[in-house]
C-alpha cells in the first residue's frame, strides 16, 4: 500500500530541460516525492546534452546523482506494446510504461498528442507551464519570481516553443492572484 503523502511523477526530457534552463528544476523536488525517468529520457536529456556541452544537461545529471530524479530501465516489450497501441515515439512510450509501473500521480510532458494519450490511459498530465503555475499556487514561488520565469519563457520562445497565447494566459492567471 502506498503512502498517500507521496506524490509520484514521471517526466519526459522536455520538462527536465526546460526547468533546468530556467533554474527551476528544484520545483520538481518540492512538488513531487519521487520523480522517475526512463533510461531513454536520461539519454535524451543528459547524455546527448553533455555531448553538446549543454549546461542544462549537467544540472539534470546533478539531480539524478543526488537521487532527486530516479532513472529506471523499461522493458522493451512494454515500450513496443505502447508504441503499437498509441503510435507514439519510444521516449514518450517509456513515460507511459513508467507511469503504469509505479501508478504515478502525474506524467510530465508538453507534447499535446502524448498528453492526450496519457489522459486516455487515466493519468493526470502537467507540462512546464503547469508545474510553474502549481508552484505559484502552492506558494513555492512568489508572484514576482513566477512572472520573471514566465517572461523568460516568453522572451526565449525559440528555445521553449510555447504558443504566445498560452504563455499570456498563464501570466494573466498569475496576475489575477493577490499574493
Amino acid at each position: 500500500m502506498r503512502n498517500f503523502s507521496m506524490v509520484l511523477a514521471v517526466s519526459d526530457s522536455d520538462i527536465l530541460i526546460h526547468l533546468a534552463k530556467l533554474n527551476q528544476l528544484n520545483l520538481l523536488k518540492e512538488q513531487f516525492s519521487r520523480i522517475y525517468i526512463s533510461e531513454i529520457v536520461y539519454n535524451e536529456s543528459v547524455v546527448q546534452g553533455i555531448s553538446r556541452e549543454k549546461k542544462d544537461a549537467y544540472t539534470i545529471q546533478e539531480f539524478i546523482e543526488t537521487g532527486q530524479i530516479i532513472t529506471e530501465k523499461i522493458n522493451e516489450k512494454d515500450i513496443k506494446s505502447i508504441i503499437n497501441k498509441h503510435n507514439i515515439h519510444k521516449g514518450e512510450s517509456s513515460i507511459l510504461a513508467l507511469a503504469s509501473k509505479y501508478e504515478v500521480d502525474y506524467c510530465m510532458t508538453n507534447e499535446i498528442r502524448v498528453r492526450n494519450v496519457i489522459k486516455s490511459e487515466g493519468f493526470k498530465v502537467v507540462g512546464t507551464l503547469g508545474i510553474i503555475l502549481m508552484a505559484f499556487n502552492t506558494r513555492l514561488i512568489d508572484k514576482k519570481s513566477c512572472l520573471k520565469v514566465l517572461q523568460n519563457i516568453e522572451a526565449n520562445s525559440n528555445e521553449f516553443r510555447f504558443h504566445p497565447k498560452i504563455i499570456q494566459k498563464v501570466i494573466q492567471e498569475v496576475n489575477k492572484k493577490n499574493t
